[in-house]
């Protein structure tokens, strides 16, 4: 039996949460809420939400390490390309990005096993291209270009949504040279939260 931990996952729990709020607003307006009233600036708001929510992602794994937290998180502002980011944040963090895990399934010995998702989450490749795609809708369009202002999603923006929720529905973290990962949940049964619990590194397959 696992128990939640103390104040280093909470804080990434708090971090999760504000991505439920972001994502929950983008599905809001996805299915017609206007909250600008101008259909334009309601696309802004979507890719500027969007492009929080993957900060957070990529920040949140170093949650519990302030050190190497701020030491990143100040690179941000000097790293305008995320593949960049990604890349220092590997350098210091080889498995900062989530594992998403299907589960939990239990066995006739009560023993719980979650199962590496293979497919339908955003894949970190994807996060790149995301976050380059909410970037572009940020800056102000040169007003002597010729062409319309389209910005190529390659899937619908719902689709998007789907995978990162896909990504972080319940899923791994793995603290910075440490054996420790927090598995998580994002919607808790009992109250609808984010929860975190210790555990061990699992091999591929094993239940925490």
């Amino acid at each position: 039996m696992v128990s939640a931990i103390a104040s280093p996952a909470v804080a990434y729990c708090d971090c999760l949460e504000d991505i439920k709020q972001r994502l929950a607003k983008v599905s809001r307006i996805l299915l017609g809420h206007s909250p600008m009233k101008h259909e334009g600036l309601d696309a802004e708001v979507v890719f500027l939400l969007l492009r929080k929510s993957l900060e957070q992602i990529a920040f949140s794994s170093l949650i519990a390490h302030k050190d190497i937290y701020e030491k990143v998180h100040a690179d941000f502002a000097k790293t305008w390309r995320v593949k960049k980011l990604l890349e220092r944040l590997e350098d210091i963090h080889p498995n900062f990005y989530p594992k998403p895990v299907d589960g939990p399934s239990v066995d006739e010995k009560g023993i719980r096993h979650f199962l590496d998702v293979k497919e339908g989450f955003l894949t970190r490749d994807e996060f790149v291209f995301l976050y380059d795609k909410c970037s572009e809708v940020l800056h102000t369009w040169n007003p002597f270009r010729q062409d319309p202002r389209v910005v190529h999603t390659a899937r619908p923006m719902a689709e998007w949504v789907q995978r990162i929720h896909r990504l972080l529905n319940i899923h791994y973290v793995q603290l910075v040279d440490m054996d420790e990962v927090w598995l998580v949940e994002m919607h808790n049964a009992v109250d609808g939260k984010v929860h975190a619990y210790p555990a061990t590194s699992p091999p591929p397959g094993a239940a925490p």
